[in-house]
C-alpha cells in the first residue's frame, strides 16, 4: 500500500541521494523544501518511493502576428519575460515556463533570457 506525507527536514539525505543517482535531470533539493515548493514523499512498506514537488508554474502561451519578423518577436519577447516575472513574484509563482518546437526561439530564450531547455518545454525560475 502505498501511503503519503508532507516531506520533512528528516528526508533531505534521502532527496538528495535519489536526485544523484537519477538519469534525468533535476533542480536542486532546495528546491522541494517549503521555501521553494510544497513536497510529498510516497512510501510503501519499504520506505520511500519517491518525492512529488508540487509548484506554482505561470505557463507562458504566446502567437507571432508575423514569424519571420524576428526582430520585433525578439523585442516582444524579452519585454514579456519581464512583465512576466514581476507577475510571477508578485502572485507566489516560482517558475515561468513556456513551450515551443522553434529551436531559434529556445536558442534565444535560453541564451538571452536565462530560461532552461527541457525538451520542449523552457523553463525560469523565478
Amino acid at each position: 500500500m502505498i501511503t503519503n506525507r508532507p516531506l520533512e527536514e528528516k528526508d533531505i539525505p534521502m532527496l538528495e541521494k535519489a536526485l544523484d543517482q537519477d538519469t534525468f535531470e533535476h533542480c536542486e533539493a532546495k528546491n522541494y523544501t517549503m521555501d521553494h515548493a510544497y513536497s510529498v514523499v510516497y512510501e510503501d512498506e519499504k520506505g520511500p518511493v519517491g518525492v512529488l514537488r508540487y509548484t506554482k508554474t505561470l505557463r507562458l502561451v504566446c502567437v507571432w502576428c508575423d514569424n519571420d519578423d524576428k526582430r520585433r518577436n525578439a523585442t516582444g519577447a524579452v519585454q514579456a519575460v519581464i512583465d512576466a516575472v514581476q507577475q510571477a513574484k508578485a502572485n507566489g509563482f516560482t517558475d515561468v515556463v513556456c513551450e515551443t518546437e522553434s529551436e531559434s526561439l529556445k536558442k534565444f530564450y535560453v541564451e538571452k533570457l536565462g530560461f532552461k531547455e527541457a525538451g520542449n518545454t523552457l523553463v525560469l525560475h523565478v
